[in-house]
């Protein structure tokens, strides 16, 4: 093999006659969902009339539902599937999900799937919807032999690390040109900004400014968090500085973020559940800033256009971080913090014994940072 960059894609011209169809295939995770949306929002911006249909899983199908920028959303049923594999398999229910999963997809003819995800079940995903042209990442970018389901392919160059650029640049090598960044927003719906409103005045004053910490990150990245008796120390520093905090949390972590609340002492914090994410967001939009570990709720931030703070450990934030625009109004990666002398990081491990990268991160220096965020 010579090591040779291989030729640009053809660029594909959208039909003459009718406005064209596209599918994007994101599946999953709620991070990675967030990241994949400004190349929805570079494309509607490039083809109005488009029909854009997103196919992912059930899970992250609230992600999508509220957006009046996509036509339609194609829900993976991982939840069902997974259910009917469980225990003793159910081999006739499985088939009728898939059955099922396959006819939606199959509704609508599409010229162009863009594969975003890039493995083994985006890629069955993307094949199984029949469509003119598949695109997606080349073999030495996607995962788990996805080339195999693909009909053109784009390797990123070494330099486009971020999600979100390489979503751009796969998109921009199908059209044959660059596909500028469109911030994409978060619509909110009315039901959850009653939500989110109810949510403060059970934490005292509804009006009142407010910073959001979120200590929590998924049961999978359980070794990103940042531990909570730091995320206390901080909280102590804002309540000093007459700030009022609200610590948020998702299923499952009331006591992480009681645990936040009582070590951060006397004064107006209070820990949190949003009903829903669509409450969540409306929590994060009108907050005066964000702090957070490496979690989807900080990507989400980011799109609101709160000023935020991540903490990265395992993950490089130059490839996972935060995106949006920041105060020049250019696009780009948002602020991030993390501990520059442990020699192991970034790191692709699922788990870790001792993540010195999120434990030896020091109270202090966040608190400093997050201030300097708020501050603009």
């Amino acid at each position: 093999m010579s090591g040779r960059r291989p030729k640009a894609p053809k660029a594909w011209f959208p039909p003459p006659e009718r406005a064209p169809r596209l599918l994007l295939v994101r599946l999953s995770a709620l991070g990675d969902v967030l990241h994949a949306l400004p190349v929805l929002s570079g494309l509607r911006q490039e083809f109005p009339d488009a029909r854009i249909d997103w196919a992912v899983e059930d899970r992250h199908a609230g992600l999508l539902a509220a957006r009046t920028d996509l036509d339609r959303v194609i829900v993976y049923p991982r939840r069902d599937l997974s259910g009917a594999l469980r225990g003793i398999p159910h081999p006739v229910r499985a088939a009728g999900i898939v059955r099922g999963f396959l006819t939606e997809l199959r509704s609508t003819t599409y010229d162009v799937v863009l594969d975003l995800q890039g493995n083994l079940k985006s890629g069955v995903v993307t094949r199984a919807a029949r469509a003119g042209l598949r695109m997606g990442f080349d073999r030495r970018a996607a995962r788990e032999a996805n080339h195999l389901f693909t009909s053109r392919r784009w390797l990123p160059p070494a330099d486009l690390a971020h999600r979100v650029e390489r979503g751009l640049g796969l998109a921009g090598a199908l059209l044959g040109r660059p596909l500028p960044y469109v911030a994409p927003g978060y619509p909110v719906a009315p039901e959850d900004e009653a939500a989110a409103r109810d949510a403060r005045a059970r934490a005292g004053d509804a009006a009142a400014p407010y910073v959001v910490l979120h200590p929590g990150t998924s049961g999978f990245g359980a070794f990103k968090r940042w531990p909570a008796d730091r995320f206390a120390a901080v909280a102590r520093r804002l309540l000093a500085a007459g700030r009022r905090v609200l610590v948020t949390y998702g299923p499952g972590e009331a006591a992480l973020a009681e645990a936040v609340v009582k070590g951060a002492g006397p004064g107006p914090i209070a820990a949190v559940a949003p009903a829903s994410l669509g409450a969540l967001a409306a929590l994060i939009r009108d907050a005066d800033g964000f702090l957070s570990g490496d979690t989807g709720p900080l990507h989400l931030a980011g799109l609101l256009g709160t000023p935020l703070l991540g903490l990265f450990g395992p993950k490089d934030p130059a490839t996972y971080g935060p995106y949006g625009l920041r105060g020049n109004g250019e696009a780009g990666l948002l602020a991030t913090l993390t501990q520059p002398d442990v020699a192991c990081r970034p790191c692709t491990l699922r788990r870790c014994a001792d993540p010195l990268c999120m434990t030896t991160m020091e109270p202090e220096r966040v608190a400093q940072a997050f201030a300097d965020v708020i501050a603009g």
